[in-house]
């Protein structure tokens, strides 16, 4: 992801929307922000669709390839350390190498890429959402200029309806966005 380009954002993009189509009707569902919020973070828990998502395995792998060499290296390490008994036991292990893998310089620059980058598509996304919303209100806008001077058609969109979905994607864009801002 460093070499970021307009396909990569691109396919971010249809990922991350994949994403959100289908978590739907749990966020929308939800009393407020902060429960929306809540969803959000617990979804691998509570979504057995969750790493089938496109935009989840894209970050698992994306999470493989710059990670992974760390991990496989201090493994390596600490295997030759156990059969000297220096290190003892699995949670130990995994202990010291959730450790140095989240202190390597390679965990570091990948989590800093993936926020800038995330940032970047989630405010791609909030952008698009604001121009569909902006188009919405002249549609509607136009609508009733139509209805008040007789033209009125039932071939108009019901511009409230596209309103509230573009409304509610857009607070989860927003909420998305805070919570990578927090990392």
């Amino acid at each position: 992801m460093s070499h970021f380009t307009s396909e990569d954002e691109a396919l971010l993009q249809s990922m991350l929307r994949q994403l959100l189509q289908s978590v739907k009707e749990k966020i929308t569902g939800a009393p407020s922000a902060e429960c929306a919020e809540e969803i959000l973070l617990h979804l691998e828990e509570t979504d057995e669709n969750f790493h089938n998502y496109e935009f989840v395995k894209y970050l698992r792998q994306y999470i493989k390839n710059t990670v992974g060499p760390v991990i496989e290296e201090e493994t390596e390490k600490c295997t030759s350390a156990q059969s000297q008994g220096e290190i003892s036991g699995y949670d130990t292990l995994v202990q010291h190498l959730t450790k140095k893998a989240r202190e390597s310089k390679e965990y570091r620059e990948m989590i800093h890429a993936l926020k800038n980058v995330m940032m970047v598509v989630v405010e791609s996304l909030i952008n698009k959402f604001e121009e569909d919303r902006m188009h919405d209100k002249e549609l509607a806008s136009k609508a009733k200029k139509e209805r008040q001077s007789g033209y009125y058609t039932d071939n108009c969109s019901d511009s409230d309806s596209s309103f509230n979905q573009v409304q509610w994607l857009f607070s989860l864009c927003y909420e998305i966005s805070m919570i990578l801002q927090n990392c």
